[in-house]
């Protein structure tokens, strides 16, 4: 899942309210099926029965109720991966037809690396790109569950050596959230061919209002990637913490 396996995942409950269900889908037997898909206390078995039939169903209802799986954890770790893997192999096999789902999903949950991971395999990287934007342009607050959304989307970029990723990732590391900014960090680093994105990971370093977190993680990182940072080093001047320094070489070592 990236660089970042570390970052706090929340573990969505299961819900078994019946009515919730019934209010999202027009097709009852779908309802029926999403709410039993959605008990993380029904034996793996069962949910796996579920799946199988919302797959032989495979209306945009169904395939909907199915991308559900996606939004809980089970207690089990094996049993957990193994239902969503069958859930994304039957959407590989329903290729087309999966692609709205797929998308509206993107668009909606923070959980999208399995769904992500299916469309990129039946569109294409250009179609994963171009609806992470899309995603990221569809946010327009800032409270927790769209925190939640906009943290995945920003670390899923990160899997996408794209110019338009690169652009978007530049004007996200001055984003006000920190963690957005360390989000986008990690993922300019995967472009350390390109200038700008090398220029805009510098920036963060120039910043004396960025934080302590933020400038360690460049720091370490341009150390770890032994990246040149010559050109920069009269800007770097004072601005470094005393225990790093820029060597004649012009890349950036910690005093020991």
């Amino acid at each position: 899942m990236g660089f970042l396996d570390w970052f706090s995942r929340r573990k969505d409950v299961a819900t078994d309210d019946g009515e919730a269900a019934q209010s999202r889908f027009t097709d009852k037997n779908v309802a029926k099926l999403h709410k039993k898909l959605m008990n993380k206390w029904y034996q793996t078995l069962e949910r796996k029965r579920v799946i199988q039939l919302l797959a032989q169903m495979g209306t945009q209802e169904a395939i909907t109720a199915l991308l559900g799986r996606f939004t809980f954890v089970t207690d089990g770790s094996i049993v957990d991966e193994d239902e969503k893997s069958l859930v994304y192999e039957i959407l590989l096999d329903l290729e087309a037809r999966a692609v709205p789902a797929l998308k509206q999903f993107i668009h909606e949950e923070p959980a999208i690396y399995w769904p992500l991971k299916a469309l990129t395999e039946i569109e294409g990287e250009e179609t994963a790109v171009d609806t992470l934007l899309s995603a990221l342009d569809g946010i327009t607050d800032r409270w927790e569950r769209s925190m939640e959304r906009m943290h995945s989307l920003v670390q899923s970029l990160r899997d996408y050596q794209n110019d338009k990723v690169m652009e978007r990732l530049i004007v996200l590391s001055k984003d006000d959230n920190e963690e957005i900014r360390f989000l986008s960090v990690d993922g300019l680093s995967m472009f350390d061919s390109k200038q700008p994105a090398v220029d805009a990971i510098i920036e963060r370093l120039l910043d004396d209002n960025e934080t302590t977190r933020v400038k360690t993680f460049i720091m370490d990182l341009l150390m770890e990637r032994r990246w040149r940072v010559k050109k920069y080093r009269k800007e770097l001047s004072g601005k470094l913490p005393e225990t790093y320094f820029v060597d004649d070489t012009g890349v950036i070592q910690r005093k020991y």
